[in-house]
Formats: C-alpha cells, structure tokens, sequence
C-alpha cells in the first residue's frame, strides 16, 4: 500500500491503529496492511462493578481500585489500540501498581472456561471472549470452527494448558500478573479427526491472548501506564489466538495426515483458495494442484460441484481471510486444520485444510491440503 508500512508487529489478522498515523483503524490480514479503513469506535459509557470507596479529596488514590464491566464499544476500542500482540515472549519492565486481587487471579479462570467451552462447541465461550473475539467467529466456535464441517470429520479436540504469562503492551514474559495488561496462555492441543475413513492425528502448542483495560480517572480504556495507579481495572477476556513461540523448550506440531506430495504444492491456505477461484473462474471447474494431494476430498451432502464452481468468488492472495477454528498463523507453525468461510450463490460453504508433515512434523515445507467442503451451519 502507499504511505502505509509493509510491516507490523506480528499480530493477529484484524482491526489495528493504522501505521500511516492517520485518526483510523486499518485491516491487517495476518501478513499484510490491506485498503480497508474504519473509523476509530466511540467507548461508551460504563460503571463499575464496585465503585471503589469516596475518599477524601486529599486523599492519594485507592491502591486496591475496583474492576469495571465492558461494554462492547470500549472492548473493541481496547483490542485496537492495545493488542498487537508479539510472535515470541517478550520481558518488560512495569512498575504498575497491582490490581487487587480478584482482578489479578481471574486469567486462569477464564482461559480454562474458554478451552472447556470452544472445544467442546459450547456457547459459553462468548461470556469469556472480547466481543471483537466473538464478531469474526461469526457462526462458528474458536478452535473447534464450523459444527457441520466438525461432525463430518469427526472432530474431537484434547488440551492441556502448560501455564500463564503476563506482562504489557502486547507482550508476555514474567509469571506475575501484577501491573499486567497482557496475559498468553500456552496450550496443548491435540486433535482427532477422519479423512477418507482413515482415523488422523495432529497435536500443536498454541497460545491463548487476553487482554484487560485499565481505568485512570475516567471511562476511557487503556494499557497500564508505567508509574501510575489505575483507578478501576476491567477483566481480562480472550482476544485470540496464535502460534506459541519456544516455551519450556521446543515446540513440535506434527501431524499423521501425509498424503502423497505432488510437484506443484500449496504452502499457504491464501494459495490454495485463490488458486481455486481463479480456475473456477477461467475454466469452470473446481480444482487445484492441492486439491486433494493423493487422498480424496470430501463433499458434504447436497453439494452441487458444477453450481459451486460456476459461482466461486474472487479470491485474491491478499484478501483476508477469516479461519473460523480462530488461528493466527505462523508459516513456521502452521496449524494442523483450518476453516475458512467462503460465500456463493448465497450459500456459505466450509473449506477445511489440513496442513501435512514431513516425517509427521508440521514445518515451513509443510503443504495445506483441501480435505472437505461442507455447507456452512447456521444458528
């Protein structure tokens, strides 16, 4: 883009402050800045949960302040200005006055009612998401994605969250959540699931983001400020997820779904999809080199092959997309699936890929297969 930088802290594809410095918000894909703009929202007004105690007007400020409730606006607000969120731990120096103790202790609980929820496609995932989190999952539930597109596969995800790291502005690196506003949950996962009737396997260490506003004399959210005590401290919510740097060693992602490779591979799932549309648009046929890769791909039931193909949207590689399952991903780490939503002749279909390993492990050469196609389920 002009007068936009290529590059931005590797953050997950959405809403972020545009870089040009102009007063709006800019759509980073994941890899890119792309041409859609929006203007800053508005917070609205909230109140707290417990107001802390009036105190005299002499009177230095509370040093246990009270947790705020988020409205959606000042939620939205928060992710924009304050999640950029780092590819690696980072440590920092705050020096932040710590929250009192229910706003410190909260992070655990609530990352452990998220994984329990969207796992298990339950909606009370959303009571523990910002609702930015929750507006691009749309439909489906993060990390389990499309509940039609999970029942032909037989899906069934295992976790088991390693521990929590805190820290500010978008990074996490010391094991106190006092004067954080940043929180990473490092999980693994472990996903079950069946291709062409053949039972497949794929484990990957993930990171869970959180964030939570801080209050200094007013309703307007921000990150902690260095030095200065919060009057009011909101609750920290999940924002999103990402590929987990080294953590307690190595972190492996493997997979047993090795189809057979081909000379023309896809590494990226913007590759695969926008190479289908543009054969769908040129030769009217739904096919690409990844397509299958040595195993069938499965088409869910009432699938017309011929009327989806002759209205396959344009996909260009620079067009974000939107994984339901949630995952920002790292071409070193990719993830074992992905869904990602695409929308024709009024009907939403599911494409599901699955990335392959060498050897069972899922590294930068690891190729993105189209393994089912489903119509989207609506609720």
């Amino acid at each position: 883009m002009n007068d936009v930088p290529d590059s931005v802290p590797t953050a997950p594809a959405g809403w972020h402050p545009d870089p040009s410095g102009q007063q709006q918000l800019r759509y980073w894909d994941g890899q890119r800045w792309t041409d859609h703009v929006s203007p800053y929202p508005v917070a609205e007004q909230t109140a707290p949960d417990a107001a802390p105690a009036a105190a005299p007007a002499a009177a230095p400020a509370p040093k246990n302040p009270g947790q705020k409730v988020m409205t959606r606006a000042t939620w939205i607000l928060l992710a924009a200005t304050l999640l950029i969120v780092g590819g690696a731990a980072g440590f920092v120096g705050w020096t932040v006055v710590s929250a009192n103790a229910a706003a410190t202790s909260e992070a655990p609980d609530v990352v452990d009612g998220f994984l329990a929820a969207a796992t298990a496609d339950e909606p009370g995932w959303t009571q523990y998401a910002s609702p930015g989190y929750i507006a691009i999952s749309g439909s489906a539930t993060p990390l389990f994605g499309d509940a039609r597109a999970a029942e032909v596969l037989d899906l069934s995800i295992e976790y088991d969250r390693r521990g929590i790291l805190y820290g500010t502005n978008g990074t996490a690196g010391y094991e106190s959540p006092s004067g954080a506003d940043t929180a990473k949950a490092v999980v693994d996962m472990t996903y079950t699931f069946t291709v062409d009737g053949t039972p497949q396997t794929a484990t990957s260490t993930r990171e869970i983001w959180l964030t939570r506003p801080y209050y200094y004399g007013d309703d307007v959210p921000s990150g902690a400020r260095q030095g200065e005590t919060p009057t009011a401290i909101g609750p920290w919510r999940v924002t999103g997820a990402a590929s987990a740097a080294a953590y307690e060693g190595e972190v492996v992602a493997t997979t047993s779904f090795e189809p057979a490779r081909i000379d023309q591979a896809c590494y990226t799932s913007d590759v695969v999809l926008s190479q289908m549309s543009e054969i769908a648009r040129t030769e009217g046929v739904l096919a690409a080199v990844c397509l299958s890769g040595g195993t069938s791909t499965s088409f869910d039931d009432g699938i017309d092959i011929d009327a989806l193909a002759a209205g396959f949207p344009v996909v260009g590689q620079a067009a974000p997309l939107t994984d339901l399952m949630g995952w920002h991903n790292d071409p070193n780490t990719p993830a074992p699936l992905e869904q990602y939503l695409i929308s024709s002749g009024g009907t939403d279909y599911v494409f599901v890929l699955a990335s392959t390993g060498v050897g069972g492990e899922l590294t930068t050469d690891s190729e993105r297969r189209i393994i089912l196609i489903s119509k989207a389920e609506t609720r």
